[in-house]
């Protein structure tokens, strides 16, 4: 992981009035005493995700060959949202991999849905490499 140095746990004590909740604060500070920083983002990420869930936010996460236009988006939040409960929201987040070929892939929640043309190509060749 990224390193720390000891200026940023400086100023971590100071984002006390920015909304770090301090038991992670000193969690993190712990974690940079234990020379275990490579853990912290794992531990942030984690309770981000605590966090969201407590306020009804769904993560989700729509990697694509290529940027999406905002009429793909829009139409691909209106299908997502109808997976969500009526008190969720969707947190939506997009990522561009062009390894990926075309298609996408939709991660949300604990699922992932993998349209994405490589991964339709693998399959195709592993169909095919099977015998007749």
């Amino acid at each position: 992981g990224p390193l720390i140095n000891s200026e940023a746990v400086v100023s971590t004590q100071s984002t006390g009035e920015a909304g770090v909740d301090p038991l992670i604060s000193n969690m993190v500070e712990t974690m940079i005493d234990n020379k275990r920083s490579n853990h912290i983002s794992g531990v942030v990420g984690a309770y981000n995700t605590i966090m969201a869930a407590e306020r009804g936010e769904v993560p989700c996460t729509v990697t694509s060959a290529n940027p999406l236009s905002e009429d793909h988006l829009e139409s691909l939040k209106g299908a997502l949202g109808k997976f969500l409960k009526p008190n969720e929201k969707l947190l939506l987040d997009t990522a561009t991999d062009g390894s990926l070929i075309g298609g996408m892939v939709v991660e949300i929640g604990d699922k992932r849905v993998d349209m994405s043309t490589a991964t339709k190509i693998k399959k195709l060749k592993a169909a095919l490499s099977l015998p007749l």
